[in-house]
Parts: structure tokens; sequence; C-alpha cells
């Protein structure tokens, strides 16, 4: 026999075409444009034409169309004419699953990335089942396969009555949204179409279905309901993002099935994850063969798929056209991109949807940090009067403000490649040709070299100057990417300021040059330890000039610096701090006999001394007896104006050094290895410095609970970008804070490089990190000031 596919390039055609192929039967086709697809077809054997002809069908058997094909097409005319039969491609999709199970995924998003992974899953379980995806299995490079095994699995389309021309044996139902009422008028009709497919499966314990989409419920069907919520069947426990995609655990018929990894991005794909787990173990698949596939599924083209990378931006593409798959995409992307920009570029897809689906549009974008809008992709539709991407571009405008652009198709790739800069997440989004445009703006990236001039300041009065010059030297050599400019700010221990090797302004602190020059940069390191620099003096600064830097703003920087205030917040919110005392140096030299009074009544030595701004163990010194307490103290005010007396507190010192804005991030932990109860100035930057053990020697629970605190005190105290937080872990295993280091070292020895470098990332990557950061936290700030 001889099948013609009216419009072969189809995603859903094509895969039927495969099936054909591999059965041994002769395919052709037709469609009105070129694609790798039918470039694919063409080199398994299929005869492709571009262009519709009615001679094309002269020698066909079989006529197969999809419902995008018009009555009025020339080669479905003359198949009518001939009188050969002609099939929709759900009436062929039935003929190949005869004496197979139907394996049926249904719902209004989902279904391509669920039928890959069911498929891969089984695949994995030795079941070598049929399928036909509505996308490319990446890790198969395919969308359509004939096996010998009794499943086969496949997509059943909502978009019309199809999806219910075949009686499912066991089925997956995603959810169930508004869509293709072009087709459907009312939403009462598709619910009732939902509500046939249920009735005609064959198998209720294998159909699976989500419980926590509210419409679904109301159908009152049976099944398997699963999702987060407590009534499921089949319930998601413990879920969580990773650097790979997302983890989360199930229980189902009293059992427990924890920690299943899963290589994709968002919550949503838990819940696909969740159903095809639960499908699988009913069908019999060793759940060893589930989780291996879930570990190696490599996804779906256009699903997500990350198209390349060029100086430092990442382009994705995705299918999503309708509303509730752009807000469900947009928020799994940012699971991964976290603190990145994320430029959305949408091309609406058919003017019926965005005529029907007009005010979710406007709703579905927020995760966007910019939102090019282009000219609207018809398919086969006629432009609708009043339904235009101007339209809609302007009423986003008028919600998300300057970040939305609209740009025409002809112009969109260079003018979107204008707009982004270093460490940017593009995603091309629609079903339309918006997917050819991630690689020409990758190249495009390439041509206009988008650079970012980065200041680093350091040096400064305090006396930690010297160890801001060795911090400021590893992160100048960190800084290495060929899309940075790095230009050295020094600061003198008078306060005067220079550009490199420049003399210092002898007229003034820091002169128009410098200050034109630091004006100009698009991102500021501040490497600065103690004050004058770190405690919120230079971010103060900073914020006047309206420049970008790095780490936390003036509040949470002088917060931080100030080791009373900071146990005054853990106090506040529970976190255990020692005994302490805060002391003034115009009360103290007022009355040093108080001073002591007051301390010996409500402290109990041994008790350490400390200034309160400072690090590096400067003017730092233990008490054991009131004999040493009047030294120690003054040693102290010649530091510091405000002094810390606090109890020791007898344990190990653990520090956990934390990344992040609003995905906060934890290194592994870290041990202070100290040959005695004193970690001095040279114990921490000389050349016998104490060595660091990473990971600390912890039990699981320990490093839950020290994470947790770290965590809690990072957000209490208003930290941003970065820092190191210790405590020390007494021997009942208890953690007590000591203190936040709002910018911590970065010399050789210091702790916070080489936590995150155990963690896994290099002094290059964590300073690209710190750059993402202070990039996120300045266009929030610029956001809540309106700008």
């Amino acid at each position: 026999m001889t099948y013609h596919f009216i419009g072969l390039g189809g995603i859903g055609m094509s895969a039927l075409a495969r099936i054909l192929l591999q059965r041994g039967m002769v395919v052709q086709g037709s469609d009105v444009r070129p694609s790798a697809l039918l470039e694919r077809l063409a080199q398994e054997g299929a005869k492709v034409h571009i262009g519709h002809s009615a001679s094309l069908c002269e020698e066909a058997t079989v006529a197969v169309y999809n419902s995008d094909i018009r009555s009025d097409n020339v080669e479905l005319q003359r198949a009518r004419e001939r009188k050969i039969p002609i099939l929709h491609r759900s009436e062929l999709l039935h003929a190949l699953m005869e004496g197979k199970k139907p394996l049926l995924v249904t719902g209004t998003h989902g279904k391509t990335t669920v039928t890959a992974l069911l498929s891969s899953v089984l695949e994995e379980g030795g079941l070598e089942p049929s399928f036909v995806i509505g996308g490319i299995h990446r890790g198969w490079n395919t969308n359509g396969r004939g096996q010998e095994g009794e499943f086969f699995v496949a997509e059943a389309d909502e978009s019309d009555h199809s999806f219910i021309k075949t009686a499912a044996f066991g089925a997956i139902v995603t959810n169930l949204d508004n869509d293709h009422l072009s087709y459907w008028k009312e939403p009462v009709h598709l619910e009732a179409a939902f509500q046939q497919f249920f009735s005609q499966a064959t198998s209720e314990e294998h159909v699976f279905w989500c419980g926590d989409d509210a419409r679904l419920r109301a159908l009152k069907h049976k099944g398997v309901s699963y999702g987060f919520g407590k009534d499921n069947a089949l319930r998601i426990e413990r879920f969580e993002s990773t650097a790979e995609g997302v983890r989360f655990s199930i229980v189902w018929k009293q059992r427990r099935y924890c920690d299943i990894d899963l290589r994709l991005y968002g919550r949503h794909n838990a819940l696909n994850g969740a159903a095809v787990f639960g499908l699988a173990l009913a069908l019999g698949v060793a759940e060893a063969a589930i989780r291996s596939a879930f570990m190696s599924f490599a996804g779906t083209a256009r699903r997500l798929e990350w198209k390349g990378s060029a100086r430092g931006i990442d382009v994705y593409d995705d299918y999503g056209h309708h509303p509730t798959e752009i807000e469900t995409t947009l928020k799994a992307l940012r699971t991964s991109a976290k603190e990145r920009r994320l430029v959305v570029v949408f091309q609406p897809h058919r003017y019926t949807r965005v005529r029907d689906c007009f005010r979710e549009f406007l709703e579905c974008f927020s995760e966007a940090d910019v939102l090019v809008v282009t000219d609207i992709y018809g398919g086969s539709e006629a432009p609708i009067e009043g339904v235009s991407a101007e339209r809609l571009a302007a009423e986003l405008r008028t919600r998300l403000g300057g970040r939305v652009h609209l740009f025409s198709r002809d112009a969109l790739e260079e003018k979107t490649a204008e707009l982004l800069q270093p460490y940017d997440v593009v995603l091309t989004l629609g079903a339309g040709d918006v997917t050819h445009a991630g690689d020409r703006i990758l190249q495009r990236v390439e041509s206009l070299a988008p650079m970012l001039k980065i200041g680093v300041l350091f040096g400064g009065t305090s006396s930690e100057h010297a160890v801001s010059l060795m911090s400021a030297g590893t992160i100048v050599k960190g800084l290495s990417r060929q899309w940075l400019s790095v230009k050295q700010f020094a600061i003198s221990k008078e306060g005067q300021w220079r550009m490199g090797d420049d003399a210092p302004s002898i007229d003034s602190m820091i002169s128009a040059e410098v200050l034109q020059a630091l004006m100009a940069c698009d991102v500021v390191v501040p490497v600065f330890h103690g004050p004058q620099g770190e405690d919120g003096m230079m971010q103060g600064f900073l914020d006047t000039l309206n420049l970008p830097y790095v780490g936390s703003d003036y509040r949470g920087s002088a917060l931080c610096m100030h080791k009373g205030w900071t146990k005054h917040v853990a106090k506040m919110f529970g976190v255990p701090t020692a005994a302490y005392l805060e002391l003034d140096e115009i009360s103290y030299f007022a009355s040093k006999a108080q001073a002591y009074e007051k301390i010996e009544r409500e402290l109990r030595y041994p008790i350490w001394i400390k200034p309160a701004h400072l690090g590096s163990s400067v003017g730092v010194s233990r008490v054991a007896s009131s004999e040493e307490l009047a030294q120690s103290l003054e040693t102290a005010f010649a530091f510091d104006d405000v002094v810390i007396a606090e109890e020791e507190v007898d344990g190990r010192e653990v520090e956990f050094s934390l990344l992040g804005n609003e995905f906060i991030r934890v290194a592994m932990a870290g041990e202070i290895i100290k040959p005695d109860r004193f970690h001095g100035y040279d114990q921490k930057y000389g050349p016998t410095a104490s060595p660091i053990q990473i990971p600390a020697p912890l039990t699981e629970r320990q490093r839950e609970i020290g994470e947790e605190m770290a965590r809690e005190m990072y957000r209490r105290a208003g930290c941003k970008g970065m820092a190191r937080i210790d405590f020390f872990l007494d021997k009942q295993g208890h953690f007590w804070l000591n203190e936040i280091n709002p910018f911590p070292g970065f010399t050789a020895t210091s702790a916070f490089p080489a936590m995150w470098q155990a963690t896994g990332l290099s002094i290059e990557e964590l300073c690209d990190e710190l750059l993402i950061l202070a990039l996120h936290k300045h266009r929030r700030l610029q956001r809540v000031r309106g700008r």
C-alpha cells in the first residue's frame, strides 16, 4: 500500500509515517515548506514533495490528513475524486494500535513530555513499546517507533474529538484547561469529551489522573488520582528543585518511594514524573528500571530545549503557546536560571487563541525580566480584526512597564540580540517559526560581543586593608571571562582613590576622572573588610551613584558587621547565641569599674572580647580571669568604638558559606582546625594558616540543622549576594551563632571560596554567580523605585 500524507511535516503525522516505513509500507507526502523532519523522513525512505498538488495523489492507495488541512485542499479533493480511503490522523493511529494495549496520554498541557518519559521507562523495563510522541525524543532522536511489545504509547490530542477515537487500556490525564475553544465552542463540551475518554478506558487501575486539577476532580471519574494534595491515591512528598532537575518522594499503596530524581525542571514535572512512576509500577516495571530511565531521560525537543551558549548567555526554546503552559514553563526555567535575567521572546500562535485567551496572556509572564513580543503566527488562520501583537504588547506594557518590547518577526533576532547582556537566559517561546530564532540570536550575540565593565574596589582605611588587597587579587583573577572588562580602583589607607597604578589624587579624595571611570562600570565589586567598606558605608555610596554592586546593601552590611546587632537579630528569631554584652566607648571610659562589674555579674569566664565591627581576629582576645579583663578591653577599644563581651562556647568552629538573593544556596560546611582556642590573624592569613576541613565532619541531622539556621540568619539579617555565617558546635551537638561576614575573605587560605570549590564552583564560576546576583539585586531595586 502507498500512504500519502497531506501535511507530512507535522510532528504527529511524521511519527505515523515513520511507523509505516518501519512496517515496510510505501510512504509519500507533501507540505508547504521544507523542514528537518522532512529531511529525516526522506533519508528513511519517504517520498517528500514541497507544495501541494493534486497529481501527488495519483499513485496513493490511502490518503492521510489532520485537522489543520482545509477541506478545499487540492490533494484532499483529488483523493475524494479517486474514492480511495481517506483517514484522519487519529484513524490511522487507531489502526496502527490494533492488537496492542493503548496507553494514552491526554490533557491540555504536558502530553509530549509524559509520553516520551513513559516510553523511556517502558523501554528501560524491557517492554519494547511502540510509541508516537508529539515531539522529538532527544535521547532517541525520533518521534515514532513500532516495536514488538504489547503496549502502544501515544498522545491523545484533545484539540478535537479525535482523542476519543481509541479506547485506552491505560492512561495519564495531566490536566484540563480551556484551549482549542475555536473547535469546542464551550468549556462544557470539552469537559464532556474528557468524561467520555475516562468512561472508555478498559482498565481503571491503569488510568492515572491529576487529582490537583479541580476540573478533573469535578468529573468524578474512576482511576488513580496523583498529585501533591493529601487526598490523592498517589501522593507526592518532599519536593525540591536540584541543579539537575527535581527530586521528590511518593506514597502509594502504603509504600513510600523516596528521593526520586528526574532530570527535568519544575514542579509540574514532579507531577508528570509521579504519574509515569505510578503507571509503570502498575504495569509491572521494576522500580530500579524506572529510576534509571528517569535519570537518563533527556527530554523532548522544544520542551525547554537548550540551544546553546555565547558570551555567557544561554538560549532555550519551548513549544509553549497557551497561557497556562507559558506560566508553568517560566516557573520551571526560573528554578534553573535562579537570579539570572530571564529574557522571553514570545511569538503568539493563532489569532483565535490570542482572542480567546487574551486576559490570561496578560497574567502569565510575571517571571520574565524582559519580554519581547513578535508578530502572531497564524498558521492556517486568517487575521481577526482587533487581534494583533501590537495590542497584546500594549496591554502587557501597562502591567509590566518597560520590560515589554515589540519587534517585528523580520527584525526579531537582531533587535533581541541588542537587548542582551552577559549571563542572560533567553527563552524563545511559541508553536510557530520562533523556534528558529534561538540559533540566529546566538550568532548575532557572537558578532556583537556584549561585554560587562567591572570595577573592583579594594584597600580602604580599615585595619584589614592588607586582607582586602589579598582578596581583591583572587577576585580579579576570577574575573577572567572573555565577556568581562575589569578596571581596578585602589583606595589608600588615607582614603584616596586611584585607578590601577595611577597616583592618588592630591587635591581630593576622589578625582573627577576616577569618579567618571567608576560611573562607567556596569557592576562594582567592593572588596573591603571592616569599617568604611564592608559595614554599609561603601554600599550606601554606590547606591547613591545607582551602581549595581556585589554583596548586601547598606542595611544588611551594617547589621552583619555589628556583632551586637547580629546577636540581637539571632535572639529575636530563636537562633541560639552565647550570652553577651555590648559596650560603647563613651560609657566605658566614663566608668570602667562599672563596666567590669557588669561583665563579671552577667557573664561567666572564660569570655571573649571583640571589636564589634572588625573581622580577621583583629583586636580579639580571650579572657580567663578578672586580671586580664582591663587590658583586653583597652586593646579592643583601640580598634573600635563598640566592643562585644561574650561567653565562650566550648566547641568546634563550623562555617557555612551562602550565595543568593531569592534562591539561597549553601555550600559544603567547613570546620576550622585550630591548634588552640584562638584563631588569630596569622592562623587565618599567614604562612602557618590553620587548615579547613571540608566537608566538616557532621551527621546528616547536624548538617540539616546548621544549614537551616544559616539560611534563617541570612534572610533575617537582610543578606544579599553572599555571606559566610560562623557557628560553634558544642559537645552536646548544639549550634551557637558566632558571627556573619557579609563580604568574607577571598585569599588563598580563605574558607568561603574553598567551601564553594569543594561544592563544585571554581573561582571563575563563583565570580560569575556574584555578578549575576549583583545585577539581580539592582533590577529589583529599580523596580521598587519605579525605574
